[in-house]
């Protein structure tokens, strides 16, 4: 589908949480792939609280992803209710999404009860250290929200070359990226490309899809 052809131009927040760059310069390369389809992007972080304890702080590669990352906005309810489209991920931890990002989903549970969310496009991403260290089952996790919330999910299809190509990350659940546990392997074209992809798939799909927002609250005293 071309830009000609969308019903309007989509609204894209992208919502990452990152460490050592690799889960942000997949969160990039998203927004990079909405941004070709003529969507409107935000890309946003959420909060970092210390202590963390798999964390190596003195890496390198970590001191100068976060002066990169401190220099995007912080993710906000309002962000979400603006978008068409939202795309969240964050590094694996044990197969589940990181603390910080989980805060922020709790944060903004009124939007829950407002049903705000309900028809939107999402879609998720995630980096581990190994092939095996829960790559995929951080990507369900992150999903599950999203059908609380009454979304529409998003994800890749194999009809994309890069996702056929691939020896590391990504997936048809959502974009991913193997690192190696020192980093070494870094993220690849494949990996990015998977990333655009994905992006470019949500702008599509949120530029002919409708939000539905009704009340959780009118609908469970309906039921009463």
């Amino acid at each position: 589908m071309t830009n000609a052809t969308m019903s309007k131009q989509a609204k894209v927040t992208v919502v990452v949480d990152s460490r050592y760059g690799s889960t942000l310069a997949l969160a990039q390369a998203i927004a990079s792939g909405a941004r070709r389809q003529g969507a409107d992007v935000r890309l946003c972080r959420v909060d970092i609280a210390e202590p963390e304890f798999s964390v190596d702080t003195n890496r390198a590669d970590f001191i100068a992803a976060q002066r990169e990352y401190a220099d995007l906005p912080r993710a906000s309810a309002a962000d979400l209710e603006w978008a068409d489209g939202i795309i969240w991920g964050s590094p694996t931890r044990y197969g589940l999404m990181s603390t910080p990002l989980r805060a922020f989903i709790d944060e903004v549970a009124p939007l829950w009860r407002a049903g705000a969310l309900i028809g939107k496009v999402g879609a998720v991403f995630t980096s581990t250290g190994g092939m095996h260290s829960g790559n995929e089952m951080t990507l369900m996790s992150l999903m599950l929200p999203f059908l609380q919330h009454g979304m529409i999910l998003c994800g890749v299809p194999h009809s994309e070359p890069a996702l056929i190509k691939t020896q590391k990350g990504g997936s048809p659940y959502g974009a991913s990226v193997v690192t190696g546990f020192d980093g070494r392997r870094g993220v690849d074209d494949n990996e990015l490309a998977i990333g655009a992809a994905l992006g470019a798939r949500v702008a599509r799909l949120s530029a002919q899809v409708e939000a539905e927002p009704a009340s959780v609250d009118i609908a469970a005293a309906a039921a009463c």
